[in-house]
């Protein structure tokens, strides 16, 4: 499932707590084989794409890895994984995947 596919791309069982769904709903979930929900499902997407674009744009998984998870300056100190708990965030996180991307640091 595609919570386990998270996990093996290195995102920890708590990020995953934080920003799909509380630990006892991903448990009830898992433990009646339920789809999650409509937000949960759009949380998991939005961090496996985050996930495969700062890979991308890092060009190896342990630095992306990294970035996503210490605070970041041009970012106004928030750490980007964190960012994904909201569309605000992401919005954010995503401008500066672009911005590094092409060169433009802050």
């Amino acid at each position: 499932n595609e919570v386990d596919k998270l996990l093996k791309r290195g995102v920890s069982i708590d990020e995953l707590y934080k920003i799909v769904a509380p630990r006892r709903t991903l448990a009830r979930r898992k433990a009646a084989n339920e789809p999650l929900s409509t937000g949960e499902a759009d949380r998991v997407f939005r961090l496996r794409s985050f996930s495969e674009d700062a890979e991308r744009v890092f060009g190896d998984a342990e630095k992306s890895h990294r970035w996503m998870r210490k605070p970041c300056r041009a970012l106004e100190g928030a750490v980007p994984i964190e960012l994904l708990e909201t569309e605000h965030g992401a919005f954010l996180l995503r401008e500066e995947l672009i911005r590094i991307r092409h060169g433009m640091f802050v």
